[in-house]
């Protein structure tokens, strides 16, 4: 019922794709992110689920949650609708699969920013597939065969009985091995010595967050030298502010 995969590849692609074990068939899937093999593996075995095998990813900022999302959606598109939490209402979303039966995946970004009330009002779709529709005094019942992937920074802004209805995934953060190897895999402007400058120089900050070796790459120049790179980082590590010294 809910093979995804199996569904929205053609005949020869999938009779390839099935012929490897499942967790070669997730590495491959998820090609794209580093590391964490084993999340992979039980990522695509709640794709491949028959049943609604709603699953909840949650970790630190820049810990590849949204990535894995990324990569399920271009898997199964047309099938998916991806939403963003602090956008996303129980209204909006049942109108949304009310108007969409074709829909079959729905994939919340950092589902803790929507209001509990709202988070709350997916229950019964999560739970039975079907939810009550109200429009001018009609009142009927909607089919909603879905399931909900998600992602969530944390889990204590989540209502526990959402969170009861999830398989819930928690990704631990970058080892400094994995984090380098991100780091030199997405930027290819520099040299890659100049990327494990960077990467090294971030980490030793204490950050752990790629988007801050993105943000000293985006300023370097391919002809900078080490001493260059040092002193730019050194500039924007003390100049830098961090969101909580603006509240």
């Amino acid at each position: 019922m809910f093979n995804f995969l199996k569904k929205h590849k053609t005949q020869e692609a999938y009779e390839i794709y099935e012929s490897l074990g499942v967790r070669e068939r997730a590495l491959k899937v998820f090609s794209r992110v580093e590391g964490l093999d084993d999340i992979k593996e039980m990522m695509l075995r709640a794709l491949e689920s028959p049943e609604r095998a709603h699953t909840l990813l949650t970790g630190p900022p820049a810990s590849s949650k949204s990535l894995f999302m990324l990569e399920i959606e271009k898997f199964v598109s047309p099938k998916v609708y991806f939403a963003e939490g602090a956008a996303t209402t129980k209204a909006g979303l049942h109108r949304f699969i009310a108007e969409n039966q074709d829909k079959e995946l729905i994939i919340i970004d950092e589902i803790d920013k929507m209001p509990l009330k709202d988070q709350e009002g997916l229950l019964t779709m999560m739970e039975r597939g079907e939810f009550v529709s109200t429009k001018v005094r009609n009142t009927q019942k909607v089919k909603a065969n879905i399931v909900i992937f998600a992602t969530s920074n944390s889990t204590w802004r989540l209502s526990k009985p959402l969170l009861s209805r999830f398989t819930v995934f928690e990704i631990p953060e970058y080892t400094y091995k994995e984090f380098e190897a991100i780091a030199v895999r997405i930027i290819k402007k520099l040299p890659q010595n100049s990327v494990i400058q960077i990467a090294s120089s971030i980490w030793k900050t204490g950050s752990r967050d790629i988007r801050d070796v993105l943000k000293i790459a985006k300023l370097c120049n391919p002809a900078d030298t080490e001493d260059d790179i040092d002193r730019l980082i050194s500039i924007h590590q003390k100049y830098r502010k961090t969101d909580d010294e603006y509240n």
